[in-house]
């Protein structure tokens, strides 16, 4: 690794970071954070594309005065690709911005028709529903990706054996396989979830201008059609008034998600923390110290838990927006786009920052194996050996396994003496204490006894998987083909020929 390139805090490791996690890590610390309506921008010629054509088939505006709006508006297109075009403050938002353009390069004749029969307002609601439709599927095909990688590895794990935890105290033996499945199987929760949002959002609110429709005899279906909706969405008054709902759905599904991502992230802080060693992160995912040179940070984690924390609160500003509003347009929603662009912009590379970390860290079995020597990890499956060998209740057991535990003292797994005395200070055979914990040696032994669905034994563990990864397709192809309608929908828009 070239040592000029390297960060400051580098020169300790043998791998430079992760250009996309560390952009994550950096933030807003480096970065600019670009005006609201320029993100919309892309959005916002698509709805103008959509109303022009909709009013010259409607003989609204004549179709050469069309013909003149749609080349303007691939001129203005052309130039902010090539970074010559940027929104002017004072013209207030980009929708106004958009429209003076074509203004000047059409003629005031053309562009002064382009606003015929809508309003601003359901022209915002309908950029907001093409952004979101965007963000979602670009958020759905990150958490594809690590889902598609949790899947695919787990089976490699079905047999590495390692200590399972509750209040982050040793429990009983699983499998990093099982483990890996547990992360998947609430991906793809996530993934039904951008599905449902998705379905939801697109809607096409476009034409009930101010909130109460237009004289103008309008072809909301048309429109809708252009823009890659399913279907119109019916109530104009509706369409105005619910602007904030599906930013704040959005934002909870990127909440859940990025909830799932901060569980998965503290299991890693922990797991490779070097008093544990059960994995070690890649030194292209941790960060160092600019005073202590020895430092391997898991900063992507810690910045998705932070980030995990910060979205909780925006869910909740998002939710509390429409309180005490009237039905109609109020100017309170404009403080709901700032919200989810914030959420996409800081939430949307964490599953591509969080499977690549997971796809380069090193997993110690050895060290896993000789982790499950402590904790008395084998103290359950001793009483449920207890309860079938003596035909106890399993509560009666548990007290003799229990009492085992304490008189084993530190030793971290049961003793042969001390289950014997407990078992004869219960009042049985001591000799069934033998043949209790003789199938208790090998916590692998222990993990493949759990045959039943779901559990971490191996063959269980490569079911898993297999149906996680079947249904992983499932959800995947849908979410393909509504991102097919949609690039079908903007080439069709953006190639209309008048005619």
């Amino acid at each position: 690794m070239s040592r000029a390139k390297v960060q400051v805090w580098g020169r300790h490791l043998d791998q430079p970071p992760d250009r996309l996690m560390l952009e994550f890590c950096a933030g807003r610390d480096t970065r600019a954070v670009p005006m609201a309506d320029e993100s919309l921008l892309p959005w916002d010629l698509w709805t103008n594309r959509a109303h022009a054509i909709m009013l010259g088939r409607q003989a609204i505006v004549p179709q050469a005065l069309v013909a003149r709006i749609l080349a303007a508006l691939a001129e203005l297109e052309a130039e902010w690709e090539a970074g010559r075009f940027k929104l002017d403050p004072g013209m207030e938002d980009v929708h106004v911005n958009v429209e003076r353009f074509v203004s000047e390069r059409a003629g005031a004749e053309a562009g002064g028709r382009l606003h015929t029969g809508r309003s601003r307002n359901d022209q915002v609601a309908c950029d907001m529903r093409l952004y979101l439709r965007a963000a979602l599927l670009e958020f759905g095909a990150g958490l594809e990706a690590l889902a598609r990688w949790l899947v695919r590895t787990a089976p490699d794990h079905a047999d590495t054996v390692l200590p399972g935890f509750t209040h982050t105290q040793p429990a009983m033996p699983t499998t990093w396989g099982h483990w890996l499945c547990s992360y998947a199987q609430a991906l793809l929760r996530d993934l039904e979830r951008i599905r449902h949002a998705f379905d939801q959002v697109n809607r096409g609110p476009l034409g009930a201008a101010a909130a109460f429709g237009t004289s103008w005899p309008i072809d909301r279906e048309f429109a809708a059609e252009l823009l890659g909706f399913e279907r119109v969405d019916g109530n104009t008054l509706d369409n105005i008034s619910s602007r904030w709902e599906h930013e704040a759905q959005a934002a909870q599904v990127y909440a859940l998600a990025m909830n799932h991502l901060s569980v998965m992230a503290q299991d890693l802080i922990l797991l490779s923390h070097p008093y544990w060693g059960l994995v070690r992160l890649a030194d292209a995912y941790v960060t160092g110290s600019s005073i202590m040179p020895q430092k391997r940070n898991p900063d992507f984690a810690e910045v998705i838990r932070g980030k995990c924390a910060w979205l909780g609160g925006m869910v909740a500003g998002l939710l509390a927006q429409p309180k005490g509003w009237m039905s109609g347009y109020n100017r309170d929603s404009q403080i709901t786009k700032y919200a989810i662009l914030d959420v996409v912009r800081e939430c949307q590379p964490a599953p591509l920052v969080m499977r690549g970390a997971l796809a380069a860290m090193a997993v110690n079995r050895d060290a896993m194996r000789k982790a499950l020597e402590r904790g008395y990890l084998d103290a359950t499956d001793f009483a449920d050996a207890l309860a079938r060998a003596l035909d106890l209740p399993f509560r009666a057991a548990y007290d003799v396994a229990a009492t085992a535990v304490r008189l084993s003292g530190d030793a971290g797994r049961i003793q042969p003496d001390a289950a014997r005395r407990a078992v004869q200070e219960a009042g049985h055979p001591p000799e069934a204490a033998q043949s209790a914990l003789a199938g208790l040696a090998d916590p692998a032994r222990l993990v493949a006894l759990r045959r039943h669905t779901g559990s971490p034994a191996p063959d269980a563990v490569r079911a898993q998987a297999a149906a996680l990864g079947q249904e992983l397709d499932q959800l995947a192809s849908a979410l393909e083909d509504r991102r097919t309608r949609l690039d079908t929908a903007w080439q069709r828009c953006r190639e209309w020929r008048v005619p």
